[in-house]
Protein backbone atom coordinates (compact mmCIF):
# COMPACT_ATOMS: atom_id res chain seq x y z
CA UNK A 1 0.00 0.00 0.00
CA UNK A 2 0.92 3.38 -0.60
CA UNK A 3 2.17 5.99 2.07
CA UNK A 4 0.47 9.53 1.85
CA UNK A 5 3.96 11.42 1.43
CA UNK A 6 3.70 15.24 0.66
CA UNK A 7 5.90 14.67 -1.97
CA UNK A 8 3.13 13.15 -4.23
CA UNK A 9 1.29 15.79 -6.99
CA UNK A 10 -1.80 14.48 -5.97
CA UNK A 11 -3.90 17.15 -7.71
CA UNK A 12 -1.95 16.23 -10.89
CA UNK A 13 -2.54 12.75 -10.49
CA UNK A 14 -6.55 13.49 -9.53
CA UNK A 15 -6.76 15.09 -13.39
CA UNK A 16 -5.43 11.88 -14.98
CA UNK A 17 -8.05 9.25 -17.26
CA UNK A 18 -7.08 6.63 -14.99
CA UNK A 19 -8.05 8.41 -11.69
CA UNK A 20 -11.44 10.21 -13.24
CA UNK A 21 -12.59 6.64 -14.43
CA UNK A 22 -12.11 5.30 -11.08
CA UNK A 23 -13.90 7.69 -9.26
CA UNK A 24 -16.58 7.11 -12.03
CA UNK A 25 -16.55 3.38 -11.07
CA UNK A 26 -16.51 4.25 -7.03
CA UNK A 27 -19.54 6.63 -7.01
CA UNK A 28 -21.89 3.90 -9.86
CA UNK A 29 -21.08 1.83 -6.80
CA UNK A 30 -21.47 3.87 -3.79
CA UNK A 31 -24.54 5.80 -4.34
CA UNK A 32 -26.87 2.99 -5.50
CA UNK A 33 -26.35 1.25 -2.46
CA UNK A 34 -27.82 3.62 -0.15
CA UNK A 35 -31.11 4.42 -2.36
CA UNK A 36 -31.55 0.42 -2.46
CA UNK A 37 -31.78 -0.02 0.99
CA UNK A 38 -33.97 3.23 1.25
CA UNK A 39 -36.25 1.39 -0.96
CA UNK A 40 -36.26 -1.62 0.59
CA UNK A 41 -36.93 -0.07 3.85
CA UNK A 42 -39.73 2.07 2.51
CA UNK A 43 -41.63 -1.20 0.99
CA UNK A 44 -41.27 -2.58 4.62
CA UNK A 45 -43.09 0.53 6.06
CA UNK A 46 -45.89 0.52 3.26
CA UNK A 47 -46.41 -3.41 3.26
CA UNK A 48 -47.01 -3.00 7.27
CA UNK A 49 -49.36 0.09 6.34
CA UNK A 50 -51.53 -1.16 3.72
CA UNK A 51 -51.11 -5.51 3.51
CA UNK A 52 -51.68 -5.98 7.49
CA UNK A 53 -53.09 -9.69 6.56
CA UNK A 54 -50.21 -10.35 4.70
CA UNK A 55 -47.21 -9.13 7.07
CA UNK A 56 -49.28 -10.87 10.24
CA UNK A 57 -49.99 -14.17 8.12
CA UNK A 58 -47.60 -16.58 10.22
CA UNK A 59 -45.09 -18.68 8.65
CA UNK A 60 -42.85 -20.91 11.21
CA UNK A 61 -44.82 -20.56 14.15
CA UNK A 62 -45.31 -17.76 15.71
CA UNK A 63 -43.22 -15.56 13.33
CA UNK A 64 -44.77 -13.72 10.89
CA UNK A 65 -43.75 -12.62 7.58
CA UNK A 66 -43.75 -8.91 9.02
CA UNK A 67 -41.10 -10.37 12.17
CA UNK A 68 -38.99 -12.05 9.80
CA UNK A 69 -39.06 -9.09 6.97
CA UNK A 70 -37.93 -7.01 9.72
CA UNK A 71 -35.11 -9.26 10.80
CA UNK A 72 -34.19 -9.15 7.11
CA UNK A 73 -32.49 -5.58 7.60
CA UNK A 74 -29.54 -7.33 9.64
CA UNK A 75 -28.71 -9.33 7.16
CA UNK A 76 -29.32 -6.90 4.15
CA UNK A 77 -27.01 -4.31 6.20
CA UNK A 78 -24.32 -6.81 6.88
CA UNK A 79 -24.85 -8.31 3.11
CA UNK A 80 -24.07 -4.57 2.34
CA UNK A 81 -21.22 -3.84 4.36
CA UNK A 82 -19.34 -6.90 3.46
CA UNK A 83 -19.95 -6.36 -0.89
CA UNK A 84 -18.80 -2.62 0.34
CA UNK A 85 -15.27 -3.93 2.04
CA UNK A 86 -14.83 -5.75 -1.06
CA UNK A 87 -15.36 -3.40 -3.79
CA UNK A 88 -13.09 -0.52 -1.19
CA UNK A 89 -10.10 -3.36 -0.97
CA UNK A 90 -10.54 -3.30 -5.03
CA UNK A 91 -10.65 0.72 -5.12
CA UNK A 92 -7.95 0.53 -2.45
CA UNK A 93 -5.39 -1.22 -5.17
CA UNK A 94 -6.38 0.72 -8.40
CA UNK A 95 -5.94 3.57 -6.32
CA UNK A 96 -2.04 2.44 -5.60
CA UNK A 97 -1.86 1.33 -8.79
CA UNK A 98 -2.30 4.91 -10.05
CA UNK A 99 -0.28 6.85 -7.83
CA UNK A 100 2.72 4.02 -8.65
CA UNK A 101 2.40 4.51 -12.08
CA UNK A 102 2.20 8.60 -11.81
CA UNK A 103 4.99 8.64 -9.10
CA UNK A 104 8.79 7.14 -9.47
CA UNK A 105 10.59 6.13 -6.56
CA UNK A 106 11.55 9.26 -5.10
CA UNK A 107 7.59 10.77 -5.47
CA UNK A 108 7.45 12.44 -7.61
CA UNK A 109 5.16 12.84 -10.49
Amino acid sequence: MVEYNDKYEYIRIEQTEEFKELKRKKYRFIFPVPLVFIAYYLFFIVMSAYAQDFMAQPLLGNLTTGYLFGVSYYLVIWGLAFVYVIKARQYDKLVDEIIEKYTDGEGTV
